[in-house]
């Protein structure tokens, strides 16, 4: 092994005297680290230089979330470490061998020892430290400029696409409101209508909207659309946009309807799909009439028994299976009922102890607020639901409609 071939390569040695560089070479200390060794540890004080001899290695060092990011890998011919010959400070790197590698290591004391001994060696070295920190001020500078500018034109970018979501969040927002969720059977028989709409994101995937038939009838819907964000918010408008058009021919129609709304959604989208529910509710007869596609079932409460009313309906979701056949189910309306629709947000979601907040914890505070005729449900359901969160970040959007008869 050619030593100071090696060495008169390194910029730390350029310069050197063959005489002084076949003093350094008894200093080197031959190593082997197998494949997948580590040389040396991020944190850790080090005093010790290392020249690969053989060999490579992979440099890493820890990124946000404690997740280790590969930096460079170095082949033979290479260093690293060099730092610690002149101060003692932790390494501000890993390095792992790639495979079987060979280096040669410098201890700090043994080159302080040299340095003393030969004042010609240790001006050339400092010299060349001097140099090769120059350099590297220079890289460092050319590639922060560099960065910045990549930056600039980034924020430039993010600007824009906040600027772009903030209008989206806000066409959305024009889809869930008290306008839009308000309709003339509501207002001549006096139901009472309150909701909760939380998206995960600015936008989200679920989303209401309501469909007036005729003074007496009304049909409402609910759906999520798989995932959140972005992507669930293109679809909604999507199925939105089809429930508008649908409902004027269907609207009356529950189950017709949602095949309608499947096959819209099947024939668009090759990977997404939606759950949903949809109510018809006739006051002239006093029914409701709904038909589900891979929803949850409302909570309707039932105010002459004191009880939640039990609904047994089958339906996938919407776009999964093409011609799929939905069905209905009826049940009769009187004064004082109530009617609560929601996304599995709300129930899905996880407080910091891993507790699910459940469709069974919903349930029964549901059924608690309406025995005790409680005047703001949606609220009083939604301040339970924070509390439990115990501050913990939404995993999904959050919706909750409630109709009280």
């Amino acid at each position: 092994m050619d030593i100071p071939a090696i060495l008169h390569k390194i910029p730390l040695f350029a310069g050197l005297s063959p005489d002084s560089l076949a003093s350094l070479v008894p200093l080197f200390e031959k190593e082997i680290y197998p494949a997948g060794a580590l040389i040396l540890r991020e944190g850790e004080f080090g005093d010790s230089m290392y020249l690969i001899a053989a060999g490579r290695v992979s440099v890493t060092r820890y990124g946000a979330g404690d997740k280790e990011i590969t930096i460079s890998k170095l082949e033979g011919g290479s260093y690293f470490g060099e730092v610690a010959l002149i101060d003692n400070q932790p390494r501000t790197a890993s390095v792992y061998a790639l495979e079987e590698t060979i280096v040669l290591r410098l201890k700090k004391h043994d080159f302080e020892t040299m340095l003393l001994k030969d004042k010609n060696l240790a001006i050339s070295f400092y010299r060349n430290i001097l140099k090769e920190t120059i350099r590297r001020m220079r890289d460092t500078a050319s590639s922060l400029t560099s960065s910045i500018d990549v930056l600039d034109r980034q924020n430039l970018r993010l600007d824009k696409i906040n600027a772009e979501l903030s209008d989206a969040k806000e066409i959305q927002d024009r889809f869930v409101s008290s306008e839009t969720l308000s309709a003339q059977c509501f207002k001549k028989h006096h139901i009472k209508r309150s909701f909760i709409y939380n998206p995960f994101m600015d936008v989200g995937g679920d989303f209401l909207s309501i469909k007036t038939l005729s003074e007496d009838k009304t049909g409402f819907i609910i759906a999520d659309v798989m995932g959140h964000g972005i992507s669930a918010a293109l679809a909604t408008g999507v199925l939105r946009s089809g429930f508008a058009i649908f409902a004027r021919e269907h609207g009356e129609n529950p189950s017709k309807l949602m095949e309608s709304l499947n096959i819209h959604m099947y024939e668009i989208f090759t990977s997404l799909f939606a759950t949903a529910y949809y109510a018809l509710i006739d006051m002239d007869k006093k029914t409701i009439r709904l038909s589900k596609a891979g929803h949850m079932h409302p909570l309707i409460w039932k105010a002459g028994k004191q009880e939640l009313a039990e609904i047994n309906i089958p339906g996938p979701g919407l776009g999964i299976v093409p011609g799929v056949q939905f069905h209905e189910f009826e049940l009769q309306i009187e004064r004082g009922d109530k009617m609560l629709f929601f996304t599995d947000g709300i129930i899905e979601q996880r407080n910091f102890d891993g507790e699910m907040f459940s469709e069974e914890r919903l349930t029964e505070l549901f059924s608690k607020y309406c025995s005790e005729n409680h005047p703001h449900i949606v609220n009083a359901l939604y301040d339970n639901f924070n509390n439990f969160c115990q501050s913990s970040q939404p995993q999904d959007d959050i919706t909750l409609f409630l109709l009280e008869f």
